[in-house]
């Protein structure tokens, strides 16, 4: 995963609190719910990349053994890979 899940924790907080600051939401849940879900679709989404990265190293490996891991055709070759899986997810990268 790109973030520990400690910088998760504290990113989620800090949405957290931006969002009832600034009063974009109206909650009906306790505040320490609506920091789990936070933290849970942040981790959701890190996971789901990590697993869009795995396809595509995977699919590489497979199909186009001939590219070396770390090469700038790999990279390459790596990004639209996971473009393309993402796509089929309903998923953007950015």
């Amino acid at each position: 995963m790109r973030l520990s899940e400690e910088r998760v924790e504290i990113l989620a907080k800090k949405i957290t609190d931006i969002m009832l600051d600034d009063e974009h939401v109206d909650l009906e849940i306790g505040e320490d719910r609506f920091l789990g879900m936070i933290e849970g679709k942040l981790l959701e989404i890190l996971r789901l990349e990590d697993q869009i990265d795995e396809e595509a190293a995977a699919w590489i490996h497979e199909h186009k053994s001939y590219l070396e891991d770390g090469t700038p055709d790999f990279e390459i070759e790596l990004e639209k890979i996971k473009k393309n899986i993402a796509d089929s997810k309903g998923y953007v990268l950015y």
